[in-house]
């Protein structure tokens, strides 16, 4: 789970909590000894995360008020398992803490993508581990554009998507305007492959040894490729933006060309999410 993210569709929102009480509680049930916690603001969903430090370094995270960001943490609980530690933070314990069902995951030692020394070098692993994930054979979880326009259908129909929060170029427009278009440029074809699913660059760790971690997998599934590279274009040009990230995208992703009608597809389809 990484620090603080500028960028604006790449992170989490806090609830209010009695944070002593129920930091003790999470690290009872996941038989954790702990010295401190760091209350982690970062962003957009309403989930309650929290940097543990002691004997086992951690992250704890707990489910929000968000109707539809309750799926979102169970993929991720169920994505850590199935990853066992390939990838992403190995899953240290999961259950119910006072009413939130909480995920606890070990802390990945380096920094988030948008925070590191060298952008294009952490680019540059983020996108090898983006490669060798996509290149994975099997995966059970769905995240096809049929499951995807469903649920960016029930966000409209249920007035969770944030307007205010579209992009520039989708300012001013409502939700159901955007679906009906998003609706009308859906891909003929799928060019499947396992997807985190979220690719913005705070969602990679570069470790001390320069290679890249995964991490907040609520969207983690089979989908096209370029759901994941259309964000992690748009986040390369918010966060780095004298970086050549389309260049970086061809000299070391080493699948098939990008293609531009998708990625432009895939940005609209993440005002829904």
């Amino acid at each position: 789970m990484p620090g603080p993210d500028p960028d604006p569709h790449g992170g989490r929102h806090t609830l209010s909590c009695d944070d002593p009480e129920f930091v003790e509680a999470v690290a009872a049930a996941a038989r954790l000894r702990i010295d401190a916690f760091e209350r982690v603001e970062d962003g957009k969903s309403s989930d309650l995360v929290f940097r543990l430090e002691g004997e086992r370094a951690a992250f704890a995270k707990a489910s929000g008020d968000r109707p539809s960001g309750r799926a979102e943490f169970d993929r991720e609980r169920a994505a850590l398992s199935w990853l066992d530690g390939r990838f992403a933070p190995r899953l240290i314990w999961a259950g119910e803490v006072l009413d939130r069902a909480v995920i606890v995951s070990d802390a990945v030692p380096g920094l988030p993508l948008h925070q590191a020394r060298d952008p294009e070098a952490g680019a540059v692993a983020a996108l090898r581990t983006l490669s060798s994930l996509h290149s994975l054979g099997a995966c059970p979880f769905d995240a096809r554009l049929a499951v995807k326009l469903e649920q960016a259908r029930k966000r409209t129909a249920a007035g969770e998507v944030d307007e205010g929060d579209f992009q520039p170029e989708y300012a001013g427009r409502s939700a159901a305007d955007l679906l009906t278009e998003l609706l009308g440029r859906t891909p003929s074809s799928e060019d499947l492959v396992v997807a985190h699913g979220d690719a913005c660059w705070p969602n990679f760790i570069i470790r001390p040894g320069g290679d890249a971690a995964i991490v907040d997998l609520g969207r983690f599934g089979v989908a096209d490729r370029h759901q994941d590279l259309a964000l992690f274009l748009r986040s390369a040009a918010f966060n780095a933006p004298g970086l050549d990230a389309r260049a970086l995208v061809e000299a070391h992703y080493r699948l098939a060309p990008l293609d531009d009608r998708k990625l432009e597809f895939y940005r609209m389809l993440d005002e829904f999410f």
